[in-house]
């Protein structure tokens, strides 16, 4: 490790994005920022979810802790309001010079990914005076420099048919697309074009003092404390030589603010990425890149609708999800974790037979005076022994003048001539039943000396 204590450091850091703007890709570039601006809804919804399950907690005294699991289906949905919400389509349709250029690019970036180790350098100063080179191996120049990563990604605000070169240079993350270079600090995004985009590259003798990477070449040594000849300094005990290695150095510059150093363990392979920087300069300066327009349909004339149609806004929706999922499942927590009661009738099951088919003034030698139509909806009833109506008790004039007839089948016994008056028993089939009054399609039965009811005449036979 060299010391750097009487070496005046220079920051080697790029500008403030918002400054790095591009006519082409200006109206774009502030949708970007605009949607970059908005609170994330995933992670509103989380902590929300969270802060909730916690008072819940704090209320309940723990079993409210479990609603902590409803955050991650709220972070979910936050997740899925975000993908459209705080998002921008870029979409590149590459053919002939610009296809060519971009590819050499993307191989350009393949082979720098390809090193074993890659720097980012943040500061560098140059060493004034003799005892700091004699106390840093004979250096010329001091770096401060830190591992940096190649990958391909995208900007979390933006989609698109092509997954950029993403270059990580400290804070700042540079995205090489097919028409611009875009840089990401935090939510913020600037614009560079290639063509006002400088990128030098040269070979760096570096007295590696950390471990050599695999793949650099080793071009001499030096000691850790040399003499003004180049030779050891007797004076200090541990006076080891040090590797001397040559990397490759990549600066990239640009007039609206660029200014990075990025350093590669192995020569010769900024070339190819440079190349494919400076194809894409040279093309025609016009937009490759748009976004998806809506389908154009032919015209067609529509007749004006009476009445508004209400649009939903996405955001309530998720918001009524959100406390739909934090609502529910407390509740259904007390649902399911209650005890169960199981009602027991003791009756047989209730019958769909009550379908009251009007019966002539011939067929019982009376004259209807009202019909009641049928309820269908309401032709099966739930009957519960705490429900079972008792009828007034049947008088002996009653009870001579009665005709003695027997059910068909099972049917309901009712508390009035309708399916709208409640059920009194269940009467099996085949039992005598004596008949009091017919009422339109109801007759007046009774089943035993403490039950009488009505009951429907489709329902009654003659033996």
């Amino acid at each position: 490790m060299l010391d750097n204590d009487d070496v005046a450091m220079i920051e080697i850091e790029s500008g403030d994005i918002m400054q790095m703007r591009d006519e082409s890709f200006s109206e774009l570039l502030d949708e970007i920022n605009s949607k970059a601006r908005q609170t994330r809804m995933s992670a509103a919804f989380f902590w929300t979810a969270l802060a909730i399950s916690g008072m819940s907690g704090l209320a309940t005294g723990g079993p409210g802790l479990f609603l902590c699991v409803a955050a991650l289906p709220a972070a979910g949905i936050g997740k899925w309001l975000d993908s459209y919400r705080r998002t921008s389509v870029l979409y590149y349709d590459l053919e002939g010079d610009a296809e060519t250029a971009y590819r050499r690019l993307v191989e350009g970036f393949d082979g720098l990914i390809e090193c074993a180790a890659k720097w980012h350098i943040e500061a560098g100063g140059a060493v004034q005076s003799l005892t700091a080179w004699k106390r840093n191996a004979g250096a010329s120049h001091l770096v401060n420099r830190k591992v940096t990563t190649l990958t391909y990604n995208l900007p979390a605000v933006i989609k698109s048919n092509v997954t950029p070169p993403a270059l990580h240079v400290g804070k700042q993350i540079m995205f090489f697309m097919p028409d611009i270079v875009l840089m990401q600090d935090g939510s913020r995004v600037g614009a560079v074009n290639y063509a006002d985009l400088n990128v030098r590259w040269q070979d760096s003798r570096f007295i590696e003092t950390e471990r050599v990477p695999r793949d650099a070449k080793i071009v001499g040594h030096t000691w850790k404390h040399p003499n003004k000849r180049g030779g050891p300094d007797r004076r200090f005990r541990d006076n080891r030589q040090i590797p001397i290695c040559l990397y490759e150095a990549m600066h990239l510059t640009s007039n609206n603010g660029v200014h990075e150093l990025v350093e590669f363990s192995r020569t010769g392979v900024v070339a190819a990425f440079v190349d494919g920087c400076r194809k894409l300069a040279a093309l025609p300066r016009q937009r490759t890149v748009a976004l998806p327009s809506a389908p154009t349909n032919d015209a067609v004339d529509v007749a004006p609708v009476a009445t508004n149609a209400r649009k939903r806004s996405p955001l309530k929706v998720a918001i009524l999800a959100v406390l739909g999922v934090l609502v529910g499942i407390p509740v259904l927590a007390v649902v399911f974790g209650s005890d169960r009661k199981k009602a027991d009738t003791g009756l047989p099951p209730t019958l769909s037979v009550e379908i009251s088919n009007t019966i002539s003034g011939t067929e019982k030698g009376v004259t209807p005076t009202e019909e009641i139509a049928p309820d269908p909806a309401r032709q099966v009833a739930t009957v519960a022994a705490a429900n079972v109506v008792q009828s007034e008790p049947v008088t002996k004039e009653e009870a001579e003048q009665a005709t003695i007839r027997y059910t068909k089948t099972a049917v309901n016994l009712r508390d009035g001539p309708g399916t709208t008056f409640a059920v009194i028993t269940v009467v099996p089939e085949g039992i005598g039943i004596s008949v009091m009054e017919v009422k339109g399609a109801w007759s007046r039965v009774r089943v035993n000396e403490n039950t009488a009811g009505w009951m429907a005449n489709s329902t009654i036979a003659e033996h």
